[in-house]
């Protein structure tokens, strides 16, 4: 049931008409991070899709389409950018890069 309302809640911040910012990093672990975050009122951002590359090479993507798996999850909570040394991407970078990670957790 809580599974359940989080879905909703996300998917509806994912199709408001709000600002929607999108995010790469890496660590160091070799891991390779992309996030698609939707500002709220107070400037803070939200993920609404998270992708990871592993030094495994196996991607992993997470959205209100698929919250979790045995291997991670969706953030719960704001993302701070600074914080993990994030840079930004345009739109058209971060569909390319999920386009391709997505396609790749599908097979």
């Amino acid at each position: 049931m809580l599974q359940d309302q989080r879905k909703h809640m996300i998917r509806a911040l994912d199709e408001s008409g709000r600002p929607h910012l999108y995010w790469h990093g890496t660590d160091g672990d070799g891991r390779v991070w992309l996030f698609e975050t939707v500002a709220d009122d107070g400037g803070e951002y939200w993920p609404v899709r998270h992708a990871e590359l592993g030094p495994d090479g196996i991607p992993r993507t997470y959205s209100w389409r698929r919250l979790e798996d045995e291997y991670g999850f969706l953030a719960e909570g704001p993302l701070y950018p600074d914080d993990f040394g994030l840079s930004s991407l345009t739109a058209e970078e971060f569909a390319t890069l999920w386009a391709a990670l997505d396609r790749r957790t599908a097979t």
